[in-house]
């Protein structure tokens, strides 16, 4: 008998699950956890509308020793909903690896992989982590393929401590109310499906504790409006109820220079860097979309948000390369942090992929 089994894991291995996380930091300058406190579960929605995660226990002690997860979406492709998958927070603790658990964890995603529902799926792979990059793309026997689709490029912004943004063109921006979730709604289902893989909403992704927009109140939410009529939608996202991301150590220089470091900024009235064990304050730029990709509505949106944020170091925005209003958020400064794109298929799932047309990416980074 193996020492290692596979199995779909559930609410009672919560601990196990969240004990992996903490155990696996992503590696780079700044290696950092992210953590699902104080329950793996709560919030599940925002990853889809249906999970699953693949677990490895150790036999000989009981506990999960890895897992990845297994998640459909209803994303829109070429503007046509559809189910599509996304896999994800493939994690393993370093005492279990090379010993061909990953293979066998595929092998098990592509036995679920046969209930027909997606296609295909996405997923992204932090630059800094060469090792999965180099594994996951090598093409070895079992592991389905990897096609690189683009790079996702996000971006921590200080917040709070700036001007307000000066509005023009007979343009307001407010905060919306719970009687604006409609409007909201119907504006995301005719301006997002301009990028591809848009989610598609409804109220009950903001009306029940399963849905993809768990957390997100409607005050918190952004509203840029002309004439009466929305025409941009930015809100900033509080998810540290139920996911953190955690500064685990510091590589190089910056460990010996934190200090130093950390006095400058504060006399500059900037975020100083956290100690290792504690949270990175932020908030996360959500649902950035804005009629006619309008890069003046959309500065406005991300500058009134970062001017309201005073309870945070850093607004976090994400976007695909090619999306037009990155180069907005890239001339506010900030930290940037490369993901790669891919779209994974067995080969099934290739002649669907194939279709895809030329508009953006999009990854709601709030579900990543």
């Amino acid at each position: 008998m193996t020492r290692y089994r596979l199995e779909l894991a559930g609410p009672a291995d919560d601990e196990d699950l969240r004990h992996v996380l903490a155990c696996t930091p992503m590696p780079g300058d700044i290696a950092l956890t992210f953590r699902r406190e104080p329950s793996f579960f709560r919030g599940a929605g925002v990853d889809g509308f249906q999970r699953q995660i693949v677990a490895c226990r150790d036999t000989e002690t009981g506990r999960i020793v890895g897992f990845g997860c297994r998640s459909l979406r209803k994303l829109h492709v070429n503007g046509v909903v559809r189910t599509i998958g996304y896999l994800s927070t493939i994690r393993l603790l370093a005492e279990h690896r090379n010993l061909g658990l990953l293979a066998r964890g595929y092998r098990f995603f592509r036995d679920l992989h046969q209930d027909g529902q997606a296609p295909f799926y996405l997923t992204t792979i932090a630059e800094s982590n060469e090792a999965a990059l180099r594994l996951l793309t090598s093409g070895r026997a079992g592991l389905p393929t990897y096609h690189a689709a683009g790079t996702y490029v996000t971006v921590a912004l200080p917040a709070g401590k700036r001007n307000p943004p000066r509005l023009t063109g007979g343009m307001s921006v407010r905060r919306a109310t719970d009687g604006d979730w409609s409007a909201i709604l119907a504006f995301l289902a005719t301006h997002g499906p301009r990028r591809q893989f848009f989610p598609s909403y409804s109220m009950l992704d903001v009306a029940t504790p399963a849905g993809a927009l768990f957390g997100l109140a409607a005050n918190d939410v952004r509203l840029a409006v002309r004439n009466d009529e929305i025409v941009g939608v930015l809100a900033g996202w509080r998810q540290q109820s139920f996911r953190q991301t955690i500064v685990h150590n510091y590589a190089g220089w910056l460990r010996w220079l934190r200090p130093v470091y950390n006095s400058w900024t504060w006399l500059r009235g900037r975020p100083m860097l956290p100690s290792p064990g504690e949270p990175i304050r932020y908030i996360t730029a959500a649902l950035p979309v804005v009629a006619n990709d309008d890069t003046g509505v959309f500065d406005a949106l991300l500058q009134t948000l970062l001017f309201e944020a005073t309870d945070c170091d850093y607004v976090a925005v994400g976007m695909a390369e090619g999306d037009p209003h990155l180069p907005v958020v890239r001339r506010l400064g900030g930290t940037a942090y490369a993901t790669r794109i891919f779209h994974v298929c067995w080969p099934d799932g290739d002649a669907e992929r194939l279709k895809l047309d030329g508009r953006p990416t999009y990854l709601e980074l709030g579900s990543l």
